[in-house]
């Protein structure tokens, strides 16, 4: 259904497949091949177009899309039986890693939400949410574990409101990152699961902002198969990198 929703966009909104292609920095290739259903697109991707054409993600993925919902026309039947009507869902804003360092030099001072694309996702509040794409490694050896272009929607709570080892997105000392958060009489104590990245110790007014982590996308399946190929892959860079 998504590349058939993908065609009826371009056709509905006069747009070529490399214009389609040019607005979400694709190939024009790799857009024929979602309009033919031969690959599927990334979630990334998926947000971008949904978020452009002010279209629900689960509606560009799984529901035929019509002109006049395309031309933002009320879609409503004169019969009761039949009147329906789309919810648009509220949108969280999205802090991809390309746009990070300008939400942290912002956020407490000159932030303005409109300058970011937001995340249309049914079921979740956006109160107080944020969208943050992982871009490292350092939350991954745990039980639960956060990959490279994983999406995480957190809600901004207090500091004094954290429980132990929750995890937690903290803005401190102009830095962003994703950590489980644990305390040490005044001090908090910012744990990464990967092995190889060092705990940092902050005080308390050095956090600018906190967000309880409450939902995760992850951007690819992983399997016990590949969690297990990728610690193995992780291990030999280190002793490779012990070498030199």
């Amino acid at each position: 259904m998504f590349g058939k929703n993908l065609k009826k966009i371009r056709s509905v909104r006069g747009i070529s497949q490399q214009e389609f292609a040019d607005i979400f920095d694709l190939k024009r290739g790799t857009l024929g091949a979602y309009e033919e259903e031969r690959s599927n697109p990334k979630l990334e991707t998926v947000l971008k177009i949904a978020n452009y054409f002010s279209i629900g993600i689960e509606e560009l993925l799984t529901k035929e899309l019509t002109v006049n919902r395309l031309l933002k026309f009320n879609e409503r039947m004169t019969t009761e039986s039949d009147s329906h009507i789309l919810k648009e869902f509220d949108g969280i804003p999205y802090i991809a890693t390309d746009r990070k360092l300008e939400f942290v030099t912002t956020y407490k001072e000159s932030f303005k939400v409109e300058h970011f694309p937001l995340v249309r996702l049914p079921n979740i509040e956006t109160l107080h949410r944020f969208a943050f794409m992982i871009d490292d490694l350092s939350m991954t050896g745990g039980s639960i574990e956060f990959f490279p272009k994983d999406i995480v929607i957190g809600i901004e709570v207090d500091k004094n409101t954290i429980r132990e080892n929750q995890f937690v997105m903290v803005l401190a000392n102009q830095q962003l990152v994703l950590r489980r958060i644990s305390f040490q009489n005044n001090l908090f104590i910012l744990k990464a699961d990967h092995h190889g990245v060092a705990d940092s110790i902050i005080n308390s007014d050095e956090i600018q902002a906190l967000w309880s982590i409450e939902h995760v996308f992850h951007h690819a399946l992983h399997s016990k198969e590949m969690l297990l190929e990728d610690r193995l892959a992780r291990l030999e860079q280190s002793i490779a990198s012990l070498k030199k």
